[in-house]
């Protein structure tokens, strides 16, 4: 799991505390889906609401997946 990845997961659980994967997932890894330049972070929290955050791709990551 790449840096951008563990960084969005640590934000969403300095918001929520406790954060699940969504749906039929059983790792957090499994919760992120690239769109053009953005990667997007799907998840659960307690309250079984789902929630998505995005982050924009750093400009060298981008050329060095392309």
């Amino acid at each position: 799991m790449n840096q951008l990845k563990r960084k969005m997961i640590q934000r969403a659980l300095k918001t929520h505390k406790r954060i699940f994967p969504c749906s039929s997932r059983s790792d957090l890894g499994e919760c992120f889906t690239q769109l053009d330049d953005r990667v997007l972070f799907w998840y659960n929290t307690e309250d079984k609401t789902t929630h998505v955050m995005a982050r924009r791709i750093p400009h060298a990551t981008r050329e060095a997946t392309a």
